[in-house]
């Protein structure tokens, strides 16, 4: 049976010392899964080697956080630049009309 990018594809992930979790997904998404899967083991490998006084699930929580305030300022970032072109946009569209 021939295969497409698009196919589904059934994965398990497994995040510290959290039982895994299996979900499906599209194939050609495979890649992006993976890297989330491999950097938030590593930053929560070395959280928990350098707070050895906290809890696992602790430094889990810390991790979520890191990579959501990541999310919302990139989320904030591209609003601002989707703004900032918006209003160049306007002001360039004013211009070619007054030349009119």
């Amino acid at each position: 049976m021939k295969m497409h990018m698009n196919d589904k594809l059934r994965v398990t992930i497994k995040i510290a010392d959290v039982e895994p979790i299996h979900f499906e997904i599209d194939r050609d998404e495979e890649i992006v899964y993976r890297k989330a899967e491999y950097h938030v083991n590593k930053l929560w490998s070395e959280w928990r080697q350098a707070n050895k006084n906290k809890s696992s699930q602790e430094v889990l929580a810390r991790v979520a956080l890191a990579f959501a305030e990541l999310y919302y300022r990139k989320s904030d970032q591209l609003e601002g630049q989707a703004r900032m072109i918006d209003n160049f946009e306007k002001q360039l569209d004013d211009l070619l009309l007054q030349g009119e």
